[in-house]
């Protein structure tokens, strides 16, 4: 069993060079990407008091490991690298995004907002945002394997046409007699 409050205030000091320098108001927030069926892409929840705040909320997404009976154990980064996220606030947030209705252990009601990670930025890259759904795919992508020291092209190698000889049995003074042949025949044509 862990403290949510404890664990999120851990995950928040790893980012915590980057969120010091920020003026303003911000929270931030530990939040679980899930994937809902009929709708694309993951999903987050935002309760709607977090929403309300008036602030851009800096997200870092969790994964949540439980044990055998299913009990909440740990809270841990989704991702290796430890990006930070940003939902930039919205004060439409209870117009367009869907909202739903539960009830907690203690059995009382709370809702939460389903959002779209697309609507998130990375920004722990220095100061450059970078949408979610880009952030996701350069992730994926495999690696390419630099074959050279330079990534800068030799032209003399690999832009130079290659010839090629059929007959390599030829001498070089035959070759020479058929390439006069043919302009010979050429300029006969042109005359």
């Amino acid at each position: 069993m862990y403290n949510r409050r404890d664990k999120e205030k851990e995950l928040m000091s790893n980012h915590s060079k980057f969120l010091d320098k920020l003026t303003g108001n911000y929270q931030f927030a530990a939040k679980t990407a899930f994937y809902s069926k009929g709708k694309f892409g993951r999903q987050i929840q935002f309760f709607e008091n977090e929403l309300n705040k008036g602030s851009d909320i800096y997200v870092e997404l969790v994964d949540i490991e439980r044990d055998g009976q299913g009990r909440d154990t740990n809270m841990v980064p989704m991702y290796w690298e430890r990006p930070l996220f940003k939902y930039r606030y919205n004060p439409y947030f209870k117009e367009e995004y869907e909202v739903k209705t539960s009830t907690n252990s203690r059995g009382e009601e709370y809702s939460v907002y389903v959002i779209p990670t697309s609507e998130l930025v990375c920004v722990n890259k220095g100061n450059e945002e970078i949408p979610y759904n880009t952030y996701e795919s350069q992730r994926t992508e495999e690696p390419k394997q630099q074959k050279k020291v330079s990534t800068f092209p030799d032209f003399e190698e690999e832009f130079v046409p290659k010839l090629k000889i059929e007959n390599a049995d030829e001498d070089v003074s035959t070759i020479l007699l058929q390439i006069a042949d043919g302009f010979k025949k050429l300029s006969e044509k042109l005359k």
